[in-house]
């Protein structure tokens, strides 16, 4: 080897290793790290803080406000807490208001039956037989005689809350399959290539109004492909610290509720990533004077009822997607164990109380949640790790880039010797 090839061939040697060092430090650098989903624990405190605070907010009403008292108390059943006292007083709301001369009379016989009966079971009673009456025969009822028309024309946040009531009671339907046919009808009617198109497209829309249906994501091609157009354009809302934005005209902004409509989302269907951020971003809106409350778009802001009950759906339906459960309307789980979250009392006789109930007596104690069964994963949301395919392809980046190297200083040492023969023979 010559002097000159001897200089050079240390030199090309640093320079390669230079350049793999920085281009895999550079690469490396470029993965973004994905927030590590929270423990069980970690979720159920800010539930319970969110529960407790609701307790003394919102007043459940079934008289005055059916839609909204039932979505609350299916959430507080759903976290956990220990509803008896409350449950009765609804159901005494229920009998005073809604039963007359034998009938059982409500506003919105579609919606309200599926909100009714989701209660019932979670609270352990019959919906077969409430007051005399079988709520399922008469729910079954309702849909088959609706046309189409009228179930597209539904508040479509309440259609998936239609559809997993009688999913969950299809056992007792006679034709569950052409009612839950009709349901997933006025549910596409809804869709465009952006997801749920309710007076516009948002992640609000998309969230909320397909929370709950990986089981029919997961049969059905038309709902998985609404389910697929909705993530992506939620996705392009979605900042880099975990907050959405609501749409690109009317909420062109970080907020909380459509912060926790994507995260509802993103777990229900699969994206835990996704989720996981969401999550941290959805905490970054908890008020910061109220504990357990929620602000629009500053933690500085006033404390906002709204936002705070779409940030208790939000963390009801991620655990519940963490610890492997049902949506929180999806009674399935509680009818096929026949296991109710909140059994009645045994004296059930129930004096009718007022119609308004004092909201100091919606919770009576909070109930131990088993966390035994809680995610081993870090409870400090401050902790990242990146994503095992970047951290792949990293390895392979790197390997691929040592083998290069290897395989020029190879190619210059065989020509060097080819040199040196060279040499000898004209010598």
């Amino acid at each position: 080897m010559n002097q000159i090839t001897k200089r050079k061939l240390p030199a090309l040697v640093l320079a390669l290793c230079l350049i793999l060092s920085n281009v895999t430090m550079a690469f490396a650098g470029s993965e973004s790290p994905q927030p590590v989903p929270p423990s069980l624990t970690a979720i159920d405190k800010e539930i319970t803080a969110t529960a407790e605070y609701l307790k003394t907010s919102a007043s459940i009403n079934a008289a005055s406000d059916f839609y909204n008292s039932s979505k609350l108390l299916i959430l507080l059943l759903r976290s956990g807490m220990n509803c008896s006292n409350l449950v009765d007083s609804y159901l005494s709301q229920i009998s005073t208001t809604y039963i007359s001369n034998g009938e059982l009379i409500l506003t919105d016989p579609l919606t309200d039956y599926a909100y009714l009966s989701i209660v019932l079971a979670l609270a352990g009673r019959d919906a077969t037989n409430f007051k005399g009456f079988n709520l399922i025969q008469k729910y079954e009822t309702a849909i088959a005689n609706a046309n189409q028309a009228t179930l597209n024309n539904i508040n479509p946040y309440k259609l998936p809350h239609l559809y997993t009531a009688a999913y969950a009671y299809s056992k007792e339907f006679k034709d569950s399959a052409a009612c839950l046919a009709k349901i997933k009808t006025a549910i596409l009617s809804y869709g465009n290539d952006n997801g749920i198109d309710y007076w516009g497209n948002s992640t609000d829309n998309n969230g909320f109004s397909l929370s709950g249906l990986s089981s029919l994501n997961s049969s059905d091609s038309s709902v998985k492909k609404l389910v697929e157009n909705s993530i992506i354009f939620s996705q392009t809302l979605l900042h880099s610290d975990g907050t959405s934005d609501g749409d690109f005209k009317w909420s062109a902004f970080p907020n909380s509720d459509s912060t926790a409509a994507s995260l509802t989302l993103y777990s229900t269907y699969g994206k835990q990533d996704l989720a996981a951020s969401s999550y941290a971003g959805l905490l970054t809106f908890k008020n910061s004077s109220q504990t357990g409350a929620y602000s629009y778009t500053n933690a500085t802001d006033a404390a906002s009822s709204y936002s705070t009950i779409d940030a208790f759906y939000s963390l009801v339906s991620y655990r519940a997607i963490l610890a492997n459960q049902s949506a929180p309307f999806d009674v399935s789980d509680i009818l096929a164990s026949g296991l109710p979250l909140n059994p009645p009392e045994t004296d059930t006789t129930v004096a009718t109380p007022a119609l308004g109930i004092d909201s100091n007596s919606i919770i009576d104690t909070a109930s131990t949640i088993n966390t035994d069964s809680a995610i081993d994963t870090a409870t400090d949301l401050s902790k990242t790790s990146p994503a095992t395919g970047d951290s792949n392809i990293t390895t392979i980046f790197f390997l691929i880039s040592l083998m290069s190297a290897c395989g020029v200083v190879a190619m210059m040492y065989i020509q060097n010797i080819q040199n040196l023969k060279n040499k000898r023979n004209d010598l």
